[in-house]
């Protein structure tokens, strides 16, 4: 898995940079999460992600006649 946290500009070419996404640390990150053995990040978006499925059957379950 690429971090979207720990990335640099490698070159430039022309006007444009060259973006370089290191790998995940997993255990070494402070992001890290033992438990799940994912990163908090990650964890954070599924979470949401439950949130708007329930959040949706909520306003599904309203709308019936």
């Amino acid at each position: 898995m690429k971090c979207p946290k720990t990335f640099h500009a490698e070159s430039v070419v022309g006007n444009q940079e060259q973006w370089v996404w290191e790998d995940c640390l997993k255990e070494e990150c402070a992001w890290w999460l033992d438990e799940t053995q994912m990163c908090s990040i990650r964890e954070t978006a599924l979470e949401l992600r439950y949130i708007q499925f329930r959040l949706q059957d909520m306003v599904t379950g309203l709308k019936k006649p």
